[in-house]
Formats: structure tokens, C-alpha cells, sequence
């Protein structure tokens, strides 16, 4: 039997991670595209049009939103920007301050050196950098894709926990499927595709 490489090694801790089923330590769980973020990098926005709340400390993006931070980009119908210490007035027209919460609802999409995360409606908590997903969550990791309802991603560790989706015999289970890597002649990794639904 061949042995295990350390890159199956770290798809495996992944899996059990992203299953919820072993508490993996930090020190312990593979890197992946969502660790190391920055959340104190610049914030570029774009879409088709904006709106700003009358005080200047809430700002909708609507139509083809692009947000991007760093390496980070997140793609959505709307989003919702919170700042604080926005303008005092109404006179003070604009938005000003640090973002604090970035909502987004409809077609999100998360994705960060080569990982992605999808659901219908998504929370970054700038201060924390902590992401909630919710609705029908798919998050691609390396070759591996996780499915359920709601995810909770921390930008700073990358360490990612999903919750089951209910299924049509009434059950609540996260659905997963993980590409183990092989030890080739040329020690590649493998070059097999995850199966989609």
C-alpha cells in the first residue's frame, strides 16, 4: 500500500474540518485560499447603481456588484456596506467612515486564491473577520466540494464550518465529496475532477 503524502495528509484534516466531524486544531488543518485575509485592506466597490441612506452610514450597491478586498472578491445582486462614523448630517451627503458589516443577498459568491464559497444571501463582519452564509451553500476547497445551508468562515484563520442541508427524506447533513491526492511517479498531485451534482 502506497503511503499517505502530506498533501493527502492535509485534504484529509480539511474534509473532517469542513464535515463537522472532528474539531480539527488550527495548527493542525490545511491552509486554504480563505486564510491569512486582511481585512484592513481597501474595500473597492462596483456596480450598476448605489443608493446612501440620508445619514451617509449605509450605502446599497445594486446590479452586478463587484466588492474587492486583497486577494478576496465577492460577487452579489446587492449588497448592503455599513459604516461607522459616517457623515452627522444630511448635509453631509456621501459615506464616510470604516466599513463595519458588509450584507449581501442573491447569487453570492465569495472567492479567494483559487477557493470559492456560493449562497443566496452572506454576512462579512469586517471587525471580526468572520463570514455566515446561508441558503444553499456550496464551498470548494483544493478538489473537494462541500454542500449544506449555512457556513461560518474565518477570514484570519481560514478555518471553515458548514452546517447540513435538509433533504427531502428530512435528514440534516453536510454532503461532501474529496479528491484524494496520489503519490505519482513524478510526485504530482492528481488530476481528477470532483464530481458535480
Amino acid at each position: 500500500m502506497a503511503k499517505m503524502t502530506s498533501t493527502a495528509t492535509s485534504r484529509l484534516a480539511l474534509a473532517l474540518l469542513l464535515a463537522g466531524a472532528v474539531a480539527v486544531p488550527a495548527a493542525l488543518a490545511a491552509k486554504t485560499g480563505f486564510s491569512g485575509h486582511d481585512s484592513k485592506d481597501p474595500i473597492q466597490f462596483s456596480a450598476d447603481r448605489l443608493e446612501v441612506q440620508k445619514e451617509g452610514s449605509v450605502a446599497t450597491f445594486m446590479g452586478k456588484v463587484e466588492a474587492v478586498q486583497g486577494d478576496m472578491t465577492l460577487l452579489s445582486d446587492e449588497v448592503r456596506v455599513y459604516y461607522e462614523g459616517g457623515g452627522k448630517s444630511g448635509s453631509e451627503a456621501g459615506v464616510g467612515g470604516s466599513v463595519s458589516r458588509i450584507d449581501s443577498r442573491g447569487n453570492v459568491r465569495i472567492s479567494s486564491r483559487g477557493d470559492t464559497a456560493e449562497g443566496d444571501w452572506a454576512v462579512y463582519d469586517v471587525p471580526r473577520q468572520l463570514v455566515t452564509m446561508g441558503g444553499r451553500v456550496i464551498v470548494h476547497q483544493g478538489g473537494s466540494v462541500v454542500r449544506g445551508s449555512r457556513l461560518e468562515l474565518n477570514l484570519d484563520s481560514g478555518q471553515t464550518r458548514v452546517i447540513g442541508a435538509s433533504s427531502a427524506q428530512g435528514e440534516t447533513r453536510v454532503r461532501g465529496e474529496f479528491t484524494p491526492a496520489t503519490d505519482n511517479k513524478g510526485g504530482g498531485k492528481s488530476n481528477a475532477a470532483p464530481k458535480q451534482d
